[in-house]
């Protein structure tokens, strides 16, 4: 199981839909520069989020750094 790569999704309807819901306005000549940067974070989280973890794996009552 895995996210979807990054060509099968709208980051421009994705950008603009939460805007709506954040009550932001983005002008329109940084838009897209908003989208090429949702787009790269998405591409740069993927080995994260895509990293394989056991079933029985359980996360730390505590964070220690």
């Amino acid at each position: 199981m895995g996210a979807e790569p990054s060509n099968s999704v709208d980051f421009t309807a994705y950008v603009e839909a939460m805007a709506k819901i954040l009550e932001l306005t983005i002008p329109d000549e940084i838009k897209p520069g908003v989208v090429a940067n949702v787009e790269h974070v998405w591409d740069i989280a993927q080995p994260v989020l895509t990293f394989p973890l056991p079933d029985s794996l359980e996360s730390a009552a505590t964070f220690e750094p």
